[in-house]
């Protein structure tokens, strides 16, 4: 993405953002609240176009009219807020809208196998295929979206905050599934606010400060603090800093308690 401008009446959103996101890695797409990122990810999805600027995918001019054609051309967007048909079958979401069909019917043992495939490339060849999606927890709800993207033939993976509501357990498995993503030679888009969590899984990542790209860099060799300086736009010394509060008198106290 070169030179992404976008305005919303007098509200410039963006202003001459360049992306660019290599084939086999996780990049992480930090900033503060406004910066721009979800501005930045509906562009790229369809969702809104630019005022200005180029969109180049496997090289060619790439310029989505609609999220559909994005998703034709395998941009996968994965939201915070999951798009699920709760009370479908986990097979049923994953081939949402690509049904086999044969004289209009559904061919239902290959509708199986196809979201079976996709369930044991990621790992997860033991989710039951008939249970609907309603009954299962937040994180595995999330890695049936994913097995949907994988389906589509998915290029590119945006991840909008993939871990706000999941359990310590859950984002180690949504770890390990991007891992496998990235060495199946996904490119794969992480959006988030925690920064251990950007440490951890994403190879580069690219700074959005007031809707300008303010730097990209390996996120092995940054420290934490210098990407929260560059997203605030000032040296930070501390990242919680304390308050000083004078000791009071005791006002409760416990000894020898015994049950």
């Amino acid at each position: 993405m070169e030179g992404i401008c976008k305005r919303f009446g007098a509200t410039v959103a963006l202003e001459d953002v360049h992306l660019e996101v290599r084939s086999g890695e996780v990049h992480a797409l930090v900033g503060e609240n406004g910066a721009g990122k979800s501005t930045l990810m509906r562009i790229l999805s369809g969702a809104t176009s630019p005022d200005q600027g180029s969109i180049r995918l496997d090289g060619r001019i790439f310029a989505p009219a609609h999220p559909l054609d994005a998703r034709r051309h395998g941009i996968a967007m994965i939201y915070q807020e999951l798009s699920l048909a709760p009370h479908l079958s986990v097979m049923e979401n994953i081939l949402l809208g690509m049904e086999p069909c044969r004289a209009g019917f559904i061919r239902w043992n290959q509708m199986r196998r196809r979201a079976q495939e996709a369930l044991s490339e990621l790992g997860l060849g033991d989710l039951p295929l008939e249970s609907p999606v309603r009954a299962l927890p937040p994180g595995l709800q999330q890695m049936v979206e994913i097995a949907r993207a994988l389906v589509t033939q998915a290029k590119v993976v945006v991840l909008d905050e993939p871990t706000s509501s999941l359990a310590q357990d859950d984002v180690a498995k949504l770890f390990r599934l991007v891992r496998r993503l990235r060495d199946r030679g996904l490119s794969v888009i992480y959006i988030s606010h925690f920064l251990e969590e950007v440490k951890e899984i994403s190879d580069r990542f690219t700074v959005l400060r007031d809707g300008h790209s303010v730097g990209t860099g390996l996120t092995a060799a940054t420290p934490i603090n210098q990407i929260v300086q560059m997203m605030v736009g000032r040296e930070v010394t501390e990242l919680y800093p304390r308050r000083a509060r004078a000791r009071g008198e005791v006002i409760l106290e416990v000894k020898t308690l015994s049950g």
